[in-house]
């Protein structure tokens, strides 16, 4: 079954974002990704960007409510970063898609993908792309080695 909630609004798939992948998966990443983060493992929570402004929290400095794209995008009355009129040249934008690049996620391919309706596409590829290629389950893209089973991640270049 597709979660259309998992549809980043800055372009990223939630479902291989580290904070989304805590949350569902694992309390031993949990509690790394909130040693990392420097807040409590209850903190470590998400259920995709699409549920931020229903169900999102306050506590954390950089992700739910807080995300600079998301605080953006809501003071401009936007969904996604592709409908602002400085996009693609924003440097918040630019500081996600980035780090996000590194690791094989091209935002602006993606948002691409969302603006021309190819989304259920778009996220039945992404779940397919961000699984361990060992034990099959959902991975995070900024994680070296799998959460589940401790294979090591190769880096996808084929976003």
């Amino acid at each position: 079954m597709i979660n259309k909630n998992l549809v980043g609004r800055c372009g990223l798939y939630c479902g291989a974002c580290i904070i989304y992948r805590a949350y569902k998966d694992s309390e031993q990443l949990r509690k790394n990704v909130a040693e990392r983060e420097k807040c409590k493992p209850e903190d470590i929570r998400c259920e995709g960007c699409q549920t931020v402004l229903t169900d999102g929290w306050n506590i954390e400095e950089t992700w739910g409510k807080n995300c600079k794209i998301i605080m953006c995008l809501e003071s401009r009355g936007l969904k996604y970063c592709y409908e602002c009129d400085v996009y693609p040249n924003c440097e918040r934008f630019h500081e996600i898609a980035d780090s996000c690049l590194k690791d094989g996620e091209n935002l602006m391919e993606n948002l691409n993908k969302i603006k021309t309706g190819k989304v259920e596409e778009w996220l039945e590829a992404e779940d397919k792309k961000w699984r361990c290629q060992k034990c099959r389950k959902p991975i995070a893209m900024h994680l070296t080695e799998c959460h589940w089973c401790g294979a090591k991640i190769n880096k996808r270049k084929d976003s």
